[in-house]
């Protein structure tokens, strides 16, 4: 699978119905949580979420996923990033169609994810916070040169 095959474009309408299946499948579900939260803010991306940038992942022209970005200052209190420097920036990911797992594409989104953040927002560091159990994300993050804040339980890429 080569990185030139791998496409990340602006979220549209016509993409929600596909994002809710894979937001339910159980593979999604058991690190993402409730497809509601996630579909609210997808539904209200122009509005009252549009600091949140929302896009599908394809490989060779194949929505097989979906990945955001977002100025972690602007997500309110209550995060483990609430005291962060200013210019952190978090991401989140996920493939939905399982026939894209176990294949080390995971590695190439975050790569190129991060490598958009860089480019588009200049930020001081990119943030995820991949639960507890999730090795998979993890060794994804690590391979990708982000570090565990071993305090805050999240992994950090300082630009």
């Amino acid at each position: 699978m080569g990185r030139e095959d791998l496409k990340l474009r602006k979220m549209n309408n016509q993409d929600i119905p596909l994002v809710k299946i894979w937001l339910n499948k159980e593979h999604v579900r058991k690190w993402f949580g409730d497809p509601r939260e996630w579909l609210n803010e997808i539904y209200n991306r122009e509005s009252q979420y549009d600091w949140i940038n929302h896009y599908i992942i394809e490989y060779e022209d194949k929505p097989m996923g979906f990945c955001q970005y977002y100025d972690c200052s602007k997500t309110g209190e209550g995060y483990g990033w609430d005291n962060e420097p200013e210019g952190t920036f978090g991401i989140d990911y996920l493939i939905g169609n399982e026939e894209f797992l176990g294949k080390g594409i995971g590695k190439q989104i975050v790569n190129k994810l991060t490598q958009m953040v860089i480019e588009n927002e200049k930020p001081a560091q990119i943030i995820a916070d991949p639960l507890e159990g999730n090795s998979v994300s993890r060794k994804v993050l690590e391979y990708n040169n982000y570090t565990c804040d071993d305090l805050k339980g999240l992994y950090k890429f300082i630009v």
